[in-house]
């Protein structure tokens, strides 16, 4: 089975958001960083998956080299393989339908170079700064693929992956 899962670094939770001068953005110069909760989880459920059924787990961010740091979380629980898109243009601001051309062009590049597309691409419910929904969604439809929101559990059986929600 091969799984990927996208991953968004996020203000640690209590850090203290301090705004530039111009207040168009946020003073990213003493704030700690994490992975957003929503997408730990994703994270941990890929590798569950992985450790029943056999097969790797990718995991994706889109950020400046020091989003490697939640790559590395990713590889402590059990991720395979690590992508890191980089940031090209950090003038431009990244909202979601930005972020989720960006992720749709790096899978789509994965799938083509190993000749095999993902069985499942995995996101968080919801990113933990925005809260906006929408990046998994956006992405499942640039690729054409189905997208299913708001799971509880996922489990591989008879050559099929189903999804639960409440």
């Amino acid at each position: 089975m091969r799984l990927a899962v996208c991953v968004k670094r996020v203000p640690a939770p209590g850090a203290r958001i301090n705004v530039m001068a111009d207040g168009r953005a946020v003073d990213a110069a003493h704030l700690g960083f994490t992975t957003s909760p929503h997408e730990e989880c994703a994270v941990e459920e890929a590798v569950r998956l992985v450790e029943a059924h056999g097969g790797t787990v990718t995991v994706l961010t889109v950020g400046p080299p020091e989003a490697e740091e939640q790559l590395r979380y990713a590889a402590s629980v059990g991720a395979t393989d690590l992508v890191l898109v980089p940031i090209a243009d950090e003038g431009v601001a990244w909202d979601p339908q930005r972020t989720a051309a960006v992720l749709a062009e790096a899978l789509s590049r994965l799938e083509a170079e190993s000749g095999s597309p993902f069985d499942l691409i995995l996101f968080g419910n919801e990113s933990a700064d925005s809260g906006g929904y929408q990046v998994g969604l956006r992405v499942a439809h640039a690729l054409g693929r189905p997208c299913a929101t708001g799971l509880k559990a996922v489990a591989v059986g008879d050559g099929e992956i189903s999804c639960e929600q409440e």
